[in-house]
């Protein structure tokens, strides 16, 4: 693997950015939930050149970053000038049906739990508005864990969920027609240090829950010197879902239909 911090990243907008051909509607503003160096905002502005973003994130480093590549050119720095960025959980519910279509590329590996963000996620689109977003499903790092079990380091992951239990969330949360699929994504490494870069980009080493961290990671650091960890294999998980609309409790929609009428106007 080169040394490119967000290859990962851009793979899966690209992806998932690949799966937008088929929708035929515009959205005018684009709430981008997680960071991740501007690829997710850089694809979409070329698809909707007149959407607005804004973008949310729990890591101040991460915002920073996604900052600084908009001012990477002239061009980017234009298209890029006008979006507002706050830093705050993504559990953290966004201004109500602020937007119609709120894209996530890894942004939930962020969240312990991925319930109340998919709530706020609802609360922030607008009815009919579009989710789209990708995660790691549960058999992520499975080469990596089932050693470190071995060895007596065993790691509760409770952000890598499986991707029906992910759909199920969604319906649970305000979200109507959700899908899911996953892909395998095997990654090989030649050095540690590319190994450990991903990890912490990707925030997957802090999404495993050791009882001795720097135990773990010693573990590992322990394993490469042996060479036994030339690579992983990640579950991505491509998600989507449109959000419902929402009624006061004990209330119901209720639609009229013209009654039709022979040989009459």
């Amino acid at each position: 693997m080169n040394n490119d911090r967000w290859q990962i990243h851009r793979y899966l907008a690209q992806t998932a950015d690949e799966r937008l051909q088929i929708l035929k509607a515009a959205p005018q503003h684009i709430l981008l939930s997680g960071a991740d160096g501007d690829l997710s905002r850089g694809l979409l502005a070329a698809r909707y050149p007149k959407a607005a973003f804004s973008e949310y994130d729990p890591r101040p480093e991460f915002l920073q970053a996604a900052a600084a590549a908009r001012k990477s050119g002239f061009l980017a720095k234009l298209a890029g000038k006008s979006v507002p960025q706050h830093c705050q959980s993504l559990a953290s519910p966004p201004p109500e049906a602020s937007a119609d279509m709120l894209w996530s590329n890894l942004g939930l590996i962020t969240e312990a739990d991925p319930l109340p963000v998919f709530q706020a996620w609802a609360h922030a689109l607008k009815t009919d508005g579009l989710l789209f977003f990708t995660h790691f499903g549960r058999d992520t790092l499975a080469e990596l864990t089932g050693r470190l079990n071995a060895l007596g380091h065993e790691a509760r992951r409770p952000a890598l969920i499986d991707m029906h239990d992910l759909g199920d969330m969604l319906a649970d949360s305000g979200f109507y027609d959700p899908v899911t699929d996953t892909a395998a994504l095997r990654l090989e490494y030649r050095s540690a240090d590319t190994f450990w870069q991903d990890m912490d980009t990707l925030g997957l080493w802090r999404a495993l829950d050791f009882a001795d961290p720097a135990a773990a990671r010693a573990a590992v650091d322990e394993m490469w010197r042996r060479g036994e960890l030339a690579h992983i294999t990640l579950e991505t998980v491509y998600g989507h879902a449109v959000k419902k609309k929402h009624l006061p409790e004990g209330e119901s929609e209720v639609l009229f239909f013209p009654r039709n009428q022979k040989g009459g106007a």
